[in-house]
């Protein structure tokens, strides 16, 4: 049984468990000092379903514990205490009930034990990794008061007892909610300055090791200098509120970078150095440039209150970078993108190889959602292309959706020769597998063309599909086309054949558990997407020096998938879920933690600056999943709440 699947069952025990005694409790409470027979029958069905869910609770805490710690430490250290606690003190107050004590001890002791159930099961949604003593004190201290005003009210000890009880209750309710809203307004937690090298709750290995002697620097320091060597690629885009009418003839309004969907397509040599100059007509929101997946200079990562200020409108900014590695990239605005990229703010950064490109057919092709269409490229619908058979032939997919996306290309053999902008080496011609690609992830598909037709899908839409054929061929748009749903999924993990490379010992361990709880965003309360039982910009920053070799783990205790974004920095990927990846090494700049899931992966920390780190499902990090990588002596003049600045 899968982690995910786990977690679910542990809720839906420990759920009904506490319903069952609470309602037990309140149906003993109710019954009078005769009750029936069908009520004596009801408690006791009650108590006893109660108590056979706390032990199923506690075999699945069990199961859950050789999954991780991450997944249970809540639950051993307080839930299931409290959940055995009540179901003892509920069942003597059961014995009591049924053998006639009509005192008020036996009816509060019942009602006492669905208190403590339903406070175990509040403790995993409330409370979750890591374990935090004063919510949890919170809890316990309201499980003991609301015992205390079960027995001021039914042993009749007076409006002052009750009034007492239900006053310190509410006052320790508030008090909590207050100290949770306060914690929200303590300052950020961005810079490594305040961390220990190695934070996050994990250990270094050179944590005695003196400070970098290069001294304090400001993000703004770790620009591209404007004399750097290699050909100068000037480009210029403006930021617009534009209607656009796309291909199937409907009309939408936008924010884009050009004045059709996607913004233009920058494509470059590797070496040279790129420049590109970002105005802001008219969007009020503001904007960024945000390189994704490009290790550029921290300057010129472009993210607002971070690395620079947002550009308003009327305002520009210039960013400039060597293009060092040749892959698929893509660009977008990193101020306000929950909203900014869903509304056009994206287009695609293609570097080709110093050499050449290969292929004789090198296509770009973003997948994007947007006014109820879906494109792929600039096409929202059928699109048929004609590429001579025997050409070689280059898909560049880009996911620039918030949820995840399966590609499937059909009627030939193909490789995945690159993964995020990292070649995949040794990797075997595949047919009828799909590839799943995180949010914000790319794939590059290398094949042969046939002498028959090939067709590209996605399950983001059936009729946006795109169909290469032959010179002279026929149509094959109304063939009988494998399924992309039904398709099994390739496992990037187990594909390819080459060395792993060595990389050292690990300096720095860090652990990011990602979940979803009540917090407060921005002082407002929301249901948050947490890292470490907080939310941005509280989340204590990963601390590393320059040369550091960092393992980070991801536990994802959630239901939704969260891919997991480090900017300036690719991860080597070690495991998933304890198994070793045994193909090719894997280098994502999106870590595709699904439900359930444990990855471990290896960072090489030789990029200084304030990175972030957060979920590329970008409603998620609007709502607290953001986070940094902070290097020792780094800083920023930029605050993530001024001059309008939104970094998610």
């Amino acid at each position: 049984m899968t982690t995910a699947a786990l977690l679910a069952l542990f809720a839906l025990t420990i759920l009904p468990a506490a319903a069952c005694w609470l309602v037990a409790g309140f149906v003993a409470a109710g019954a009078g000092s005769e009750p029936g027979r069908r009520e004596r029958w009801l408690v006791v069905a009650l108590a006893a379903g109660g108590s056979l869910a706390v032990v199923a609770a506690g075999v699945i805490t069990a199961l859950l514990a050789g999954r991780g710690w991450w997944f249970v430490a809540e639950k051993v250290v307080l839930g299931l205490p409290l959940a055995a606690v009540g179901a003892v003190a509920g069942s003597i107050g059961l014995a009591r009930w049924l053998r006639g004590d009509r005192t008020p001890r036996a009816r509060v002791l019942l009602l006492a034990g669905g208190f403590a159930v339903a406070a175990a099961a509040v403790a995993s949604w409330l409370i979750g990794y890591p374990v935090q003593p004063v919510a949890a004190l919170v809890l316990v201290a309201a499980v003991l008061l609301a015992t205390g005003l079960t027995w001021a009210i039914l042993a009749s000890r007076g409006r002052r007892s009750v009034v007492g009880f239900a006053g310190l209750l509410a006052v320790l309710l508030a008090g909590g909610v207050g100290w949770s809203w306060l914690a929200d307004t303590a300052a950020p937690s961005l810079e490594a300055a305040g961390h220990e090298h190695g934070d996050m709750g994990g250990t270094s290995a050179l944590a005695a090791a003196p400070a970098a002697a290069s001294g304090v620097r400001s993000v703004e320091e770790l620009r591209t200098p404007v004399d750097a060597a290699g050909p100068m690629r000037s480009f210029e885009l403006t930021a617009a509120q534009r209607s656009v009418t796309l291909s199937s003839g409907a009309s939408i309004d936008v924010w884009s970078f050009g004045e059709a969907l996607p913004g233009p397509e920058l494509r470059v040599t590797e070496g040279d150095l790129v420049e590109v100059t970002l105005r802001n007509r008219d969007v009020d929101a503001g904007v960024t440039l945000h390189w994704h997946g490009v290790d550029v200079p921290n300057g010129e990562d472009g993210v607002a209150g971070v690395t620079q200020d947002a550009v308003l409108p009327g305002d520009e900014f210039t960013s400039r970078f060597v293009a060092e590695t040749p892959g698929t990239y893509w660009y977008h605005t990193h101020q306000a993108s929950s909203e900014g990229v869903r509304r056009g703010l994206y287009g695609m950064l293609v570097v080709e190889p110093a050499a050449g490109q290969a292929e004789d057919v090198d296509l770009a092709l973003p997948v994007h959602t947007i006014g109820g269409a879906v494109l792929v490229g600039a096409v929202d619908g059928p699109q048929a292309l004609e590429v001579p058979a025997g050409g070689a032939v280059r898909l560049r997919i880009a996911n620039t959706d918030r949820a995840p996306l399966r590609v499937l290309l059909a009627g030939t053999p193909f490789r995945v020769a690159a993964v995020d902008g990292r070649d995949v080496a040794g990797g075997a011609e595949v047919e009828g597998e799909a590839v799943r690609l995180a949010a914000g992830a790319r794939a590059d598909l290398v094949f042969t063309m046939p002498e028959t037709p090939v067709r590209l899908s996605t399950d983001a839409s059936r009729e946006s599909v795109l169909e290469l054929a032959p010179l002279g061929a026929a149509s094959a748009r109304d063939a009988a086309w494998p399924s992309v749903t039904d398709a099994p999924e390739l496992d990037l993990l187990a594909y390819g054949d080459a060395a792993a490379p060595d990389l050292g010992p690990f300096t720095v361990e860090a652990d990011l558990v990602l979940d979803r709880m009540p917090r407060f965003v921005g002082g407002a309360p929301a249901y948050a997407y947490t890292v470490n039982g907080r939310v941005f910009p509280h989340i204590a920053p990963i601390v590393v020096r320059e040369g550091d070799v960092v393992r980070i783990t991801i536990a994802n205790r959630g239901f939704d998938a969260h891919p997991m974004h480090v900017h300036g920095h690719h991860v080597l990927v070690l495991s998933r879920d304890g198994v070793g990846a045994t193909g090719a090494p894997l280098w994502l700049d999106t870590v595709d933690v699904r439900p359930g899931e444990v990855w471990e992966v290896a960072l090489v920390a030789d990029n200084p600056g304030i990175w972030m780190d957060h979920c590329h499902d970008l409603e998620h990090a609007a709502q607290g999943m953001m986070m940094s990588l902070a290097y020792e002596g780094v800083t920023t003049p930029f605050e993530h709440d001024a001059h309008a600045n939104r970094p998610e």
